[in-house]
């Protein structure tokens, strides 16, 4: 399967505006996050940036963000079944107004 992810301008530096990952059939958004979340710690590590308020989680939660899949962010957020041509998108809420 393809997923479409659409990265947030906290991540760009990093992994650039977006990306298509091929996974497998019945892979869930948790699994997912952890391949992303590798992939942006690589990035850091390679730019000499620091990745600890960028990646997707924090152990097995959301590290201060909210994932949308398809527009809508579903329950049970990291058990959720992806499928074909799904679309990621990432939104992290900062204090402020």
């Amino acid at each position: 399967m393809k997923i479409r992810v659409n990265y947030d301008f906290t991540q760009q530096e990093l992994v650039g505006k977006a990306d298509v990952f091929e996974v497998a059939e019945g892979t869930g958004l948790g699994e997912l996050l952890r391949m992303i979340d590798a992939k942006i710690m690589e990035a850091g590590k390679n730019k000499g940036i620091d990745t600890t308020y960028k990646t997707t989680l924090a152990g097995n939660q959301l590290n201060g963000c909210v994932v949308f899949i398809n527009g809508s962010a579903p329950e049970n957020m990291l058990e959720h079944k992806l499928h074909d041509e799904d679309n990621i998108e990432f939104v992290y809420g900062f204090c402020g107004g």
